[in-house]
C-alpha cells in the first residue's frame, strides 16, 4: 500500500535529497494552509525556507541548534521532509513535518517526529516543542494525538504586523 509504514526508511538526508526536500516541503505547506494563511505569507515562507539552494545549505546538521533534515522513503524515493533542533539545554524544537499528499495519514509522519524525537532526546532533550498555525485543526489534531499539549499562542514566524498571523506553542515530555 502506498504510504504504508512497512516499507518506509527513515534517514539522514543527503545533498542528492535537496531538491526532493524543496519540492515536497514547498507543495505541501502550499496544499495545507491555502485555506489557512493568507496567500501572500504562503508564499513569502516557502520563498524564505523552502527555496532550493536554501535547503541544499540547511541538509547538513549544524548541532545542536539543526540535526539536519530527515528523510522517508517508499520503494527508494523520497516522499518526506522533517527537521529540528536544540533551542536551549533541554528543550528541542521540531520545526517541520511535510509529507508528499499521497503518502499523508499512513503514518510517516509518526516516524518522522519520532526521528526528530529520538534526535533531541539523544542531545540531553527532555521536552519538545511545536508551533502550529492556528486554524490548521489537523495539525493541532496530529500533534495532540501524539502527546503534545498546548502551551501559549504567538506572532508566527514572518508574520508582519498586519498579517495577524498566530502560532499555536505547544510541548510534549521526552521520556
Amino acid at each position: 500500500m502506498p504510504g504504508s509504514s512497512l516499507t518506509a526508511v527513515v534517514r539522514p538526508a543527503t545533498g542528492a535529497d535537496a531538491a526532493s526536500i524543496a519540492m515536497i516541503c514547498s507543495t505541501a505547506y502550499r496544499e495545507m494552509y491555502r485555506d489557512v494563511l493568507p496567500a501572500g505569507y504562503i508564499e513569502r515562507s516557502v520563498s524564505e525556507f523552502y527555496d532550493p539552494p536554501r535547503v541544499a545549505d540547511d541538509v547538513a546538521p549544524a548541532p545542536p541548534e539543526w540535526f539536519g533534515y530527515q528523510v522517508v522513503e517508499e520503494d527508494g524515493r523520497v516522499v518526506g521532509a522533517a527537521g529540528g533542533g536544540m533551542t536551549g539545554p533541554t528543550a528541542g524544537e521540531l520545526s517541520l513535518v511535510y509529507l508528499e499528499s499521497a503518502h499523508r495519514g499512513h503514518g510517516l509522519e509518526t516516524l518522522l517526529l519520532d526521528r526528530v524525537s529520538d534526535q533531541v532526546r539523544a542531545a540531553g532533550g527532555t521536552e519538545l516543542w511545536v508551533s502550529v498555525f492556528l486554524g490548521d485543526s489537523a495539525g493541532i489534531s496530529f500533534y495532540r494525538a501524539h502527546g503534545f499539549q498546548p502551551m501559549d499562542t504567538v506572532r508566527a514566524t514572518l508574520s508582519r504586523v498586519d498579517d495577524h498571523i498566530r502560532s499555536l506553542r505547544m510541548c510534549r515530555a521526552l521520556t
